[in-house]
């Protein structure tokens, strides 16, 4: 069983990886696809193209399709527990394999102060969507460097405090492409993954047979 996550593609922004992001799902051969939030950026002004038809194309044609709901697509939360042809919508999504527990999530529930007011954000949102069209610059991309300049463990352990009944779980939101391992006191291994993002990044997590890799996708045009 091989299962591909991705998330935080941002579909309709400016700056989202648009033909890496095409390129990679129709050139992946995998059982399962995971899409594990912010796909279609809603709460900016998304700007859907031609290009953005034939991604959304690409990922229907998947025989299995697990759409986990973030806070920049949570105009689709009206979904949560139904299905629309292959694709299932979910806010969370959990499986066992090899004798392993995992908990995929878009992560946006660990945010804290404004950044958890769902109304400031979506403001935000579409104020940085007006200025990065604007000015042409990437902010999205900026202000992931400097929060991985500052990023703390410490977020990461309080997280995984939440999650403390499964060995592996999987978010994206921070756009901050990371894998933490340790030895939990019960003496399994534990492991927090973050799968990036397609605006500064392209990387994916790839689980095949119960084993866990974080992987970056170079595109023809690198």
């Amino acid at each position: 069983m091989k299962r591909i996550i991705i998330s935080d593609t941002h579909i309709g922004s400016k700056f989202y990886k648009r033909e890496a992001l095409l390129e990679f799902l129709s050139s992946k051969q995998f059982d399962q696809l995971i899409l594990a939030g912010d796909i279609i950026d809603f709460i900016k002004i998304p700007l859907f193209t031609q290009r953005c038809l034939e991604i959304l194309k690409e990922i229907g044609k998947k025989r299995d399709v697990v759409y986990v709901i973030g806070n920049h697509d949570a105009s689709l939360e009206g979904l949560v527990g139904t299905s629309l042809a292959n694709i299932r919508f979910c806010k969370k999504y959990e499986f066992n394999e090899k004798n392993r527990e995992f908990r995929v999530e878009h992560g946006d529930r660990f945010s804290t102060g404004f950044f958890h007011a769902a109304t400031f954000v979506k403001i935000v949102s579409v104020f940085q969507d007006m200025l990065e069209r604007w000015i042409s610059f990437d902010l999205t991309s900026w202000l992931t460097r400097k929060l991985l300049k500052h990023h703390k463990l410490r977020g990461i352990s309080a997280i995984m405090k939440s999650n403390d009944d499964v060995d592996v779980f999987i978010m994206g939101h921070t756009h901050i492409p990371e894998v933490v391992i340790w030895v939990h006191p019960d003496e399994t291994i534990r492991t927090y993954v973050n799968t990036g993002d397609w605006v500064c990044h392209s990387t994916y997590v790839e689980i095949t047979d119960g084993v866990v890799r974080l992987k970056t996708f170079k595109d023809s045009l690198e």
